[in-house]
C-alpha cells in the first residue's frame, strides 16, 4: 500500500450552499466536504491503486500514530458561521481529546470574516456585554490568501466564502454567538479557552506550525513523500480522472498525476 485516494464525506449545514452541493453532485445545503478524515465520527473511505478499499488501522500503523492526525475540508458558505473558538492541546486533553484544533485556511473565494475581538472586549464580555457587532473585529480577505487560526482565536467565516481548511483531527468547537439562529452556544467553555489573538493573512508557499506544515506546490515531485497527505483540485488515479478536489494519503511514497492547485500536508 503506497497511495490511497480518499472518498469525501458530505456535511449539510444551516449556513451551507445548495450550489456547493450541486458542484459535488449531492443535494441539500452542503457546507463542509471532509476530503481526508480519520476522525472516528466521520471517516473517509480510502482506496488503493487497484481500487481495493484500504484499512485505517494499517494507515495508522504505517504512519506510526495511534490516531490519524490530519483533517482536510472544503468549505463554502451562504451565511455566517457561528462566532466560535477552539481549545488548545492542554484544554482538549482534559476533555478526552488528544489535541486541540489549530487550523489553517486557504481562500478560494474571499470575503468578510470575524478575526478576533476588539481591544477590551474580553473584560466587557465578563461584565455581561453581548453587543457582538461592537465586540468583534472584522477583516476582508482575498482569494489566494491564507490564515492560521491559532487555538483561542475568536473567528467566524462570513457569507459567500470558499476555502480549504487544514487542521488536526479534532472537531471541538465552542460557539460564542450564532446570529440569532437558536443553536446551542457554549459561552462558559468559550471564555475558558479564548485568547486576545488575531490571525494575519499571508501568501501561502510553505506554512509551519507546531502541529503540521502545509506547502502549496507548483507541481508534484517525481516521487511523493511518505507520511504525507496531498490535496489536488484535479487529479488522475488508477486510470480515472477526478475533476473535483480530492485528497490522497501517502504511506510509503509513490507517484500521482495532479493538475490545478496542489497542497502537501505533513508532520512538522
Amino acid at each position: 500500500m503506497m497511495i490511497l485516494r480518499c472518498v469525501p464525506q458530505f456535511v449539510d449545514e444551516i449556513w451551507g450552499d445548495e450550489d456547493f452541493g450541486k458542484f459535488y453532485g449531492v443535494g441539500g445545503k452542503l457546507g463542509e466536504v471532509w476530503l481526508c478524515s480519520g476522525h472516528p465520527e466521520r471517516m473517509t473511505r480510502v482506496f488503493d491503486q487497484n481500487d481495493l478499499e484500504g484499512n485505517w488501522n494499517e494507515i495508522k500503523e504505517r504512519w506510526e500514530v495511534e490516531r490519524f492526525p490530519f483533517l482536510i475540508k472544503h468549505i463554502k458558505t451562504r451565511e455566517w458561521l457561528s462566532v466560535q473558538v477552539h481549545p488548545d492541546d492542554a484544554y482538549a486533553e482534559k476533555n478526552g481529546e488528544p489535541w486541540g484544533k489549530p487550523e489553517m485556511w486557504y481562500f478560494i473565494k474571499g470575503g468578510r470574516l470575524v478575526n478576533g475581538l476588539v481591544s477590551g472586549a474580553l473584560e466587557r464580555l465578563k461584565n455581561g456585554d453581548r453587543d457582538w457587532n461592537s465586540l468583534l473585529s472584522f477583516i476582508d480577505v482575498k482569494a489566494g490568501q491564507a490564515m492560521y487560526i491559532e487555538p483561542g482565536t475568536v473567528h467566524a467565516i462570513g457569507p459567500k466564502i470558499e476555502l480549504y481548511e487544514f487542521q488536526m483531527t479534532s472537531d471541538i468547537t465552542y460557539r460564542f454567538y450564532d446570529w440569532g439562529r437558536g443553536r446551542e452556544t457554549h459561552f462558559d467553555q468559550a471564555m475558558e479557552v479564548v485568547k486576545e489573538t488575531v490571525a494575519k493573512p499571508f501568501d501561502l508557499s510553505e506554512f509551519n506550525c507546531s502541529h503540521f506544515k502545509v506547502k502549496r506546490l507548483n507541481g508534484l515531485p517525481s516521487f511523493l513523500d511518505r507520511r504525507s497527505v496531498y490535496l489536488a483540485s484535479r487529479s488522475s488515479f488508477n486510470g480515472k480522472y477526478f475533476e473535483k478536489p480530492t485528497a490522497y494519503i501517502s504511506t510509503d511514497g509513490g507517484k500521482l498525476a495532479c493538475e490545478g492547485e496542489i497542497f502537501e500536508m505533513q508532520m512538522p
